[in-house]
């Protein structure tokens, strides 16, 4: 009789041991969270012939030219510049490593246009030409 209730003890004991373990492990999971490829970058849009970089205060990548780019420069006929040829943007775009050896080292890929600083032009402008 003694040693059903001291085997019985003994098997709560390593059930509610174990059970503690469990919850504890759950408790320190920490979340992962996925960091985003596509990041924002605000610079000068500088555009001169069939190149284009894009120059912030940290850092300088040669564009990549595709159909989001000629649709930003053409974009930018909408709007009052003083210099057509550096224009202020924020861009999302992935940058990755150049695979030419001449030039800068890393060139973005511009997925979309986040916004342009400058003035709009007046409808009455748009017109007049």
């Amino acid at each position: 009789m003694l040693k059903r209730l001291f085997f019985i003890f003994a098997l709560i004991a390593t059930t509610v041991s174990c059970d503690n373990e469990t919850q504890s492990t759950v408790e320190n999971e920490v979340e992962v969270k996925a960091v985003d490829s596509i990041q924002n970058y605000k610079g000068n849009f500088i555009s001169v012939g069939n190149s284009a970089v894009l120059k912030g205060d940290q850092f300088v990548f040669q564009v990549q030219l595709d159909s989001v780019t000629a649709d930003l420069k053409k974009s930018f006929n909408e709007y009052t510049l003083e210099n057509a040829t550096i224009v202020p943007v924020e861009v999302k775009g992935k940058v990755i490593d150049s695979k030419k050896s001449t030039g800068y080292s890393q060139v973005i890929e511009i997925t979309e246009v986040v916004k342009i600083f400058a003035e709009k032009k007046p409808a009455n402008e748009e017109l007049k030409k």
